[in-house]
């Protein structure tokens, strides 16, 4: 489950990297774990730019637990992001595994 294989293009490692990172970006990081999903989805519309960066959500998006997370971090470590915070989160006990 990886993106669009040959080089990676900038544009779209920062797709990853502003998924990787959602949480705190959007704020969302200071939210009860019920109140975040739209706060996510509402942040992630405008800034993930290329059609691959929606295309890998859509690959994801019906994936669950730690196979989410798993195929998560596979990306964000093909496209140079040494960690991701927010597979790190798909992780956790009862976490919701959005977006």
């Amino acid at each position: 489950m990886t993106g669009p294989t040959g080089p990676i293009a900038d544009d779209y490692r920062a797709d990853i990297d502003n998924l990787c990172d959602v949480l705190k970006r959007s704020g969302a990081d200071q939210l009860t774990p019920g109140e975040q999903q739209p706060v996510i989805a509402m942040w992630l519309g405008p800034n993930i730019k290329t059609t691959a960066g929606h295309n890998f959500l859509v690959t994801i998006a019906p994936l669950q637990g730690a196979t989410k997370a798993d195929a998560l971090d596979v990306e964000a470590k093909r496209v140079g992001i040494a960690t991701c915070p927010l597979a790190a989160e798909w992780r956790k006990p009862g976490a919701v595994n959005g977006p």
